[in-house]
């Protein structure tokens, strides 16, 4: 498969809302290792018009296992663009890559709020215990009330890893529950305490819409309380 033969089927692709041919358009895309097709792979993440091919596009780059892992831990020596350095950084994360953890560490203090978000669920995804203070100061921190948010969810997702570490998260959700107002981070925080502390607090989450429903208020004060006997 060449890439001008793979460009107009993208084109054909781009143009469509049809699954089965966004799935054509990724068999083809991965009928081939070759360093060239790879490079023509990576760099039709720029190219957003059609958002399910996009992410379509970005999970494939998954399946190429340790050929993508080799080109993009050695993309990311090089590449200055924000949006492709997170994009990368998240495949790198989902391929769970020995390389992507310094990474992490290094992104989730960028300027560019899509690359601490991406960081901050890397952490969550392969994170050890060094990595609860920095996703704590993160959760504290963060100029986002979104991405302070997803902090939290992140310390669920490292809590589910590693049990054994649920004390020294939940002192981190508590302080962050304690100073919360925004909006948007005040309910991932809660939810991901009622995970994590196995509690209803009246809050209903649905990942897959991405939706959290319930009185926010009233789920706080009772997340609080059930706080009380947790010291820092």
């Amino acid at each position: 498969m060449d890439i001008e033969t793979l460009e107009r089927e993208f084109t054909l692709a781009k143009a469509s809302t049809d699954y089965d041919q966004h799935q054509k358009f990724i068999k083809q895309l991965l009928s081939s290792d070759a360093p060239e097709i790879i490079a023509y792979h990576f760099s039709l993440l720029k190219r957003r018009e059609n958002w399910d091919l996009y992410q379509d596009i970005r999970y494939a780059f998954r399946k190429r296992g340790a050929v993508a892992e080799r080109f993009l831990v050695d993309k990311m020596k090089t590449e200055s663009d924000p949006e492709l350095q997170a994009d990368a950084l998240q495949i790198l994360g989902g391929l769970r890559s020995k390389e992507v953890l310094p990474l992490a560490r290094h992104f989730v203090s960028h300027q560019d709020p899509d690359l601490r978000y991406r960081a901050c669920i890397v952490l969550g995804w392969v994170g050890t215990e060094d990595d609860i203070d920095i996703l704590g100061n993160l959760l504290l921190n963060d100029s986002k009330g979104l991405i302070r948010g997803y902090a939290a969810t992140a310390l669920r997702q490292l809590w589910r890893r590693l049990p054994e570490a649920k004390p020294q998260i939940l002192v981190n959700l508590k302080k962050a529950l304690e100073s919360e107002i925004d909006a948007e981070a005040l309910p991932l925080i809660i939810v991901s305490l009622q995970s994590i502390m196995n509690k209803g607090f009246g809050l209903k989450e649905n990942i897959d819409e991405g939706k959290i429903t319930g009185n926010v208020q009233d789920a706080r004060k009772k997340a609080l309380k059930a706080l009380e006997l947790i010291k820092g």
